[in-house]
């Protein structure tokens, strides 16, 4: 696969990773990937699946309930989105070994304005660092299954906050004009209502957090403007019971020869974009998701967070 000529300007200290989102990208393969049947690490020969699977995910660690992505693409380059999916995470253990970990399904998602541009979502657990393969069972409709094997890494610690961590209390740009906000947000047309408060200042309310960190005039990966649909959805149905806010990516609202960062970014240790965050009345992170971000997936870890009558 011929390397991203951006993701080595992103990637140095303080600039994020572009986040390689399948289906812009015609053929990949990954090899020594883990077996289903077998346990045994062996290698998927170019060509032989009439599906290729990429996982876009740049931030797996350790932990419970990890966010696990999967985008398909068919023999015609065209995304594939209504599979039946079923996923099985090994461990790797040593040489041409692995060990069954956990199954389960994976279901499509995609943002609000993102047709033809989601990912299989999955929840698993990784009680190790390390190595590890998935195998995916694929079925898709009147077509022939597809069964493929992809290795990925799990880290031992998130870049980004964890889940039950307290999250940085960032003094995020605020403003109450169009002008004034387009002096450091990409976002076209301005919503004033995603500006009003500092991640600082809705942490010291002691309210739910919805917070988005995206560039929509600038979204390598095209998911940053549906990503914002998403947060003002979100914010329209439940604007008096938590906050909503978004934060641009780049300094000044765009990026210069520097791909210079808005201190959040660091701070929050993204790894790609764009990224959202639910943060909970106390302080401590109760859920996050990167790259494709469905509004029904929100929905769920927001709903046990929301007082009524607030």
């Amino acid at each position: 696969m011929t390397k991203d000529p951006q993701v080595s300007r992103y990637s140095s200290p303080g600039r994020i990773v572009v986040l390689l989102i399948a289906m812009f990208l015609t053929s990949c393969t990954q090899a020594v990937p883990p077996s289903a049947s077998t346990g045994l690490l062996l290698e998927q020969p170019s060509g032989s699946q009439q599906i290729t699977g990429i996982l876009p995910a740049t931030d797996l660690a350790v932990g419970r309930d990890e966010r696990f992505l999967l985008v398909l693409i068919g023999a015609d380059n065209n995304l594939v989105s209504d599979a039946n999916v079923d996923l099985s995470f090994f461990k790797v253990t040593g040489a041409n070994q692995a060990q069954l970990r956990a199954q389960g399904p994976a279901q499509y998602r995609e943002a609000p304005g993102a047709t033809g541009r989601g990912a299989y979502v999955a929840r698993a657990n990784f009680d190790e660092s390390g190595q590890w393969g998935v195998a995916a069972h694929v079925v898709p409709p009147g077509k022939p299954a597809a069964d493929l094997r992809l290795s990925f890494e799990v880290k031992d610690k998130s870049s980004t906050p964890a889940i039950g961590d307290q999250v940085p209390a960032s003094g995020t740009l605020t403003g109450s004009s169009e002008a004034e906000i387009e002096r450091f947000s990409s976002a076209r047309p301005v919503d004033p209502t995603l500006y009003q408060v500092s991640v600082a200042d809705s942490l010291r309310q002691e309210k739910p957090l919805v917070l988005l960190f995206a560039s929509p005039g600038f979204c390598t990966s095209r998911l940053c403007g549906p990503s914002l649909e998403a947060l003002q959805a979100l914010h329209s149905q439940y604007r008096t019971r938590a906050n909503f806010i978004h934060v641009e990516i780049y300094q000044d609202g765009r990026p210069n020869a520097n791909l210079d960062v808005v201190p959040a970014v660091r701070e929050w240790g993204l790894t790609s974009e764009p990224w959202l965050f639910i943060v909970g009345a106390d302080g401590r992170l109760v859920d996050k998701f990167e790259g494709n971000i469905a509004t029904q997936e929100i929905r769920q870890s927001l709903a046990p967070l929301l007082v009524e009558g607030t």
